[in-house]
């Protein structure tokens, strides 16, 4: 995609989008949370701040720096910080517990980690101290509020910090569950990330001054994606540290919000079906995006009031958040029964169960996608790379679709095992193996369960060893602390004997019991 005016090949890192819009009019609106808000020059002060302290404190090119809190102000100033000095970010999912968090910090050789202070739910604190355990090499921690001041305070002396890199350097590195046991992550340039999502904004027609309400954590690229897009549009994103239906409706309904991105059901129908809800009070909305299937995005439409546009798309990690977006234009039918268009500059195509050959129209097979979307690679994971960017730079998804014959994507089902639970990636194998830790368990299996607020939910089936005995409640009390919570059971069935094909249990089975 060429550069826009105003757009230079300067500007095309995340902080050179925001210093952009500081000089350009730094009085307007950058975020808004609850009880806190920021101009853009004020987001790009306290950006420049931290990345004073980062350069004094070592940091730059190369280096990878992890976040592993909630949303916050502090968060999205280190996202542009981190870009200011030319290091990668690692947003680490808030919900990870020791074992996770390890994995991450060790796999992608992070050279410093913020966390926050604990809250009544988490011990974030207490949860890093658990896992930098178990590893050889430590990243220097900062904890937010008193120490991060005081991290930054150090800093104030040091010499003011420049945009530096390019556009095809690493931006950030997010990390997916695949289907192996541990999360990968995958390397995502500067411009992967600003292509995906000023087509977004371009689709959705998001201007200056305008809000835009985003609840997904910053950690996913639902919650950084929108942050782009508003930075590079100057516009206003709406958010707040934790999704709270009664009081995300109220900032939305105060803030006046334009666009809303909620992307997943349990945020948009949760909004929804508050008591205090009505299509009225929506009636500055303009466009929703929610990902679901066609019998949800029909129930979600029909709740929504006239004027506001219901949109839909295909996305994932590896494409930098969105592959195929449905134009406000598309008919009622279109955006709720397709997943939409391939973005300017993005390809798509469906193929065969060779990976290679492609399908006409109509005809299923695994979607595949490439463009400037497209991931860099999984850190540290060079098999897992060669296997999902082939030839001729496709990226294989391992999920089913097809095309109609007007280029709609409509996506079918996964062809991996993943599941999606409220919009998060849970790989089986990951769960199964923890499961197979306990030591009355022979064997483990997790499925998926539809779930009308997550999309679907983990079940676990389960053979004990002989002569061991456990219940449902002692297996998923082991899964706490260790794995995060969309990824624990929601209930375990025991199973004496496995339904198999030759070699191996056919899951398919499985799935129609629950």
């Amino acid at each position: 995609m060429t550069a826009r005016v105003g757009e230079s090949a300067s500007t095309e890192t995340l902080a050179g989008l925001l210093a952009a819009q500081a000089a350009a009019d730094g009085s307007r609106m950058a975020i808004a949370f609850p009880d806190e808000e920021l101009s853009f020059a004020e987001l790009h002060a306290k950006a420049d701040g931290m990345a004073r302290a980062l350069a004094a404190n070592g940091i730059g090119p190369g280096d990878r720096v992890g976040i592993f809190m909630p949303n916050a102000l502090e968060y999205i100033q280190l996202i542009f910080a981190v870009s200011l000095v030319g290091a990668q970010l690692v947003p680490i999912n808030a919900r990870f517990k020791r074992r996770e968090l390890a994995h991450v910090i060790a796999n992608s050789e992070l050279a410093i980690l913020f966390t926050s202070p604990a809250i009544p739910e988490v011990d974030f604190p207490g949860i890093v101290h658990d896992a930098l355990q178990t590893l050889q090499t430590r990243p220097a921690v900062v904890i937010a509020g008193e120490a991060l001041d005081a991290f930054v305070a150090a800093g104030a002396s040091a010499p003011g910090v420049r945009p530096t890199g390019s556009a095809d350097d690493v931006a950030v590195v997010l990390y997916t569950s695949g289907t192996a046991a541990a999360p990968k992550g995958c390397e995502l340039t500067h411009r992967a990330v600003i292509n995906a999502w000023r087509s977004y904004a371009d689709g959705i027609g998001l201007a200056a001054d305008t809000p835009l309400w985003a609840p997904c954590p910053l950690f996913h690229v639902g919650g950084i994606g929108p942050l782009t897009a508003c930075v590079l549009r100057g516009a206003t994103m709406v958010s707040a540290p934790h999704f709270v239906a009664a009081d995300a409706l109220e900032q939305i309904v105060d803030s006046g919000a334009v666009h809303l991105f909620p992307a997943f059901p349990a945020f948009t129908l949760g909004i929804l079906r508050t008591p205090a809800y009505a299509p009225e009070r929506l009636a500055h909305v303009r466009t929703v995006l929610n990902v679901a299937p066609p019998e949800t995005e029909e129930l979600i439409q029909s709740m929504l009031p006239e004027q506001a546009v219901l949109l839909n798309d295909f996305g994932m990690t590896e494409a930098a958040g969105i592959v195929t977006f449905t134009p406000v234009a598309d008919s009622v039918h279109d955006r709720c029964r397709t997943n939409g268009l391939p973005f300017e500059g993005v390809e798509v195509r469906i193929a065969a169960e060779d990976g290679v050959t492609e399908v006409p129209p109509g005809v299923a097979g695994e979607i595949q996608f490439r463009g400037a979307n497209a991931l860099r690679g999984y850190l540290n994971e060079p098999e897992a790379t060669a296997a999902t960017i082939i030839a001729g730079g496709w990226v294989r998804t391992g999920d089913q679709g097809k095309l109609t014959d007007t280029g709609r994507l409509i996506y079918i089902a996964r062809i991996k095992e993943i599941l999606k639970v409220g919009g998060e990636n849970v790989a089986p194998a990951e769960v199964e193996a923890w499961l197979s830790t306990h030591p009355a368990v022979a064997v483990a299996q997790i499925v998926g369960k539809p779930d009308d607020k997550y999309g679907e939910v983990p079940v676990a089936f389960v053979e004990l060893l002989p002569g061991k005995d456990c219940t449902p409640d002692e297996l998923i009390e082991h899964c706490r602390g260790q794995l995060a919570n969309f990824k624990i059971p929601r209930e375990v069935r025991f199973v004496t004997e496995w339904p198999m094909s030759a070699t191996k249990i056919q899951k398919f089975r499985l799935r129609e019991l629950v």
